[in-house]
């Protein structure tokens, strides 16, 4: 009989060395001093809860008096036109030597269907509106203020620019007008040129004109009075630079002309419209301030999903309060960070306002990583321990991901456009702030929950009892698992177990898998294709 042969053995992997063992030193030194921080951090915090959310909010408030130095740049040209092109270096010496151009103000006339703008009646009344226009006067800052005021003019002292429309041709006259038995005679006849001898041709002031075969202008469907304001422009709080008279007065009187516009249109089928500057800029701003109702209804939404990831069938197992202080510890790092950012002078724009989304995803996976950690503590009877535990365990994945996502944005801030290099900054400080007070705020109200839990109360509810205090000490394994499984509720064990079984298990899950993968890239390369490059800044203004 053959002796069998001596069984292979596998001899021991040799340690590494080199570069490579280095490498390994260093990572695990990284991972173990980390643990070893938010161990010492969490100890403190789980002892301390109290004292660590008011520390928390005393921050933020603290961060909050940054809105004393608020500045927002309204500017398109200065959001997205880099500040070290050649182009704004010119811009600025040009404003430095010359000032900046006068503010256009038109004001328009649409007829109804059948009516003439160039007939006496319509012409009248859009010298009744002219006039209207020159009466005005406006309270600003305590100053009455006139069309006299906000009128540009040549030089100091000069009268102001006379305005520009069809109305020319009667010097803007009442009594002119009236005295012309044929205005649209005197259209045809008077060389415009003569009137306005290097302005735009006379269709510019003219909607929709109508000729005859002689070459007449014989009606017209629109008409336009052109003016110009002055444009002394100075730092507005919340609004940017800008020239304070001009703009009110612009708003208000094109806010007053929307008043007015059924009766003048019952009265004379004419529709008068008012376009400036300052209305323009404010339609933007009201347009971007409505925003905030579609980000107070996402944040909502993140509430309540927060809350139900967190929940649980049975009322004390259930964390649903704190995925509604994990979303409260997002909005108060995104305070924070707006008035960090005040503070050290960078201005506020219509990008910077989507920075409360960013930080949602960031801020309320941290407290997912962390309870998840929690989850896989309850074998630690202790309530103070078994968070320390879970926090030292979450901390290095949460801290990973948080640097990941702040250096990529400190890199971003290197962009070359002032609103995108400012909302990384601002995104930077926020992500920063968010680590921050999910591991000491979140964890310090994660952990009175958890008294909670202990005390065998309901979820939200924590003045009611659930039931007697079953603990985590319980006698078998089997008891243990039943309570564990109760704890980490339907939501965890569908993505954690049943729907893995279901994707790997099966060659049906794994080919549906693939199937959709290579369908999503086939897309993605067909969208690829279809990229332009262009650039308009009105593409980023409402």
């Amino acid at each position: 009989m053959e002796d069998s042969a001596p069984p292979v053995s596998t001899p021991p992997s040799k340690p590494a060395t080199g570069a490579k063992a280095t490498i390994e030193r260093f990572s695990a030194a990284v991972h173990r001093y980390t643990e070893l921080f938010f161990e010492k951090l969490t100890t403190i915090v789980v002892y301390h809860p109290a004292v660590t959310i008011g520390l928390v909010f005393l921050f933020v408030v603290i961060m909050a008096q940054g809105v004393w130095f608020y500045k927002e740049e309204l500017s398109p040209d200065k959001q997205f036109s880099p500040r070290s092109s050649q182009a704004v270096k010119d811009e600025d010496w040009v404003l430095d030597r010359f000032g900046y151009e006068n503010r256009p103000v038109q004001t328009m006339f649409e007829a109804k269907e059948g009516v003439n703008m160039l007939t006496k009646e319509s012409l009248l009344f859009m010298m009744e509106m002219h006039e209207w226009l020159l009466s005005q006067w406006k309270i600003i800052d305590g100053k009455n203020v006139t069309y006299e005021v906000v009128c540009a003019r040549y030089t100091k002292g000069d009268d102001c620019k006379i305005p520009v429309s069809v109305l020319t041709f009667w010097g803007h006259n009442r009594t002119r007008l009236e005295a012309d038995a044929d205005p649209l005679a005197t259209i045809n006849t008077v060389s415009w040129r003569s009137l306005e001898p290097s302005g735009p041709p006379l269709d510019f002031y003219l909607g929709k004109p109508e000729y005859n075969a002689a070459g007449d202008v014989v009606s017209a469907r629109a008409t336009l009075i052109s003016y110009n304001f002055k444009n002394e422009k100075v730092e507005i709080s919340g609004v940017g630079e800008d020239d304070p008279q001009s703009r009110y007065f612009e708003i208000q009187i094109a806010d007053d002309s929307e008043h007015r516009r059924k009766a003048d249109e019952a009265a004379h089928g004419v529709g008068v419209y008012i376009r400036t500057t300052g209305q323009e800029d404010q339609a933007g701003k009201d347009s971007v301030n409505s925003d905030i109702g579609n980000l107070i209804i996402g944040y909502m939404l993140m509430v309540i999903y927060a809350s139900f990831i967190l929940s649980r069938s049975r009322p004390k197992y259930s964390h649903s309060l704190l995925g509604i202080v994990s979303v409260i510890s997002v909005g108060l790092s995104t305070f924070s960070a707006y008035g960090f950012c005040w503070y050290i002078g960078i201005k506020f724009n219509t990008v910077v306002q989507v920075l409360i989304l960013v930080l949602l995803g960031v801020g309320v996976d941290d407290t997912f990583v962390i309870m998840d950690s929690w989850w896989d503590c309850a074998h630690i009877e202790s309530m103070r321990e078994r968070m320390i535990a879970a926090v030292k365990h979450a901390g290095p994945a949460v801290t990973i991901t948080s640097v990941t996502d702040l250096i990529a944005f400190l890199a971003g801030s290197s962009s070359s456009l002032p609103a995108l290099q400012d909302f990384c900054y601002y995104a930077s400080v926020g992500i920063a702030f968010d680590f921050m007070f999910q591991v000491t705020f979140v964890v310090a109200v994660a952990y009175l929950d958890t008294v909670r839990q202990q005390q065998s109360r309901a979820d939200v509810l924590c003045c009611i009892k659930v039931g007697d205090h079953t603990g985590v000490c319980l006698g078998s394994d089997e008891e243990k698992a039943r309570w564990t499984e109760a704890e980490r509720g339907l939501q965890n064990r569908v993505v954690g177990t049943h729907l893995p079984r279901m994707i790997l298990g099966t060659g049906v899950g794994k080919s549906a898998v693939i199937a959709i993968s290579l369908a999503f890239l086939g897309i993605g390369a067909y969208g690829c294709t279809k990229v332009e490059m262009n650039h308009n800044n009105e593409w980023f203004i409402p």
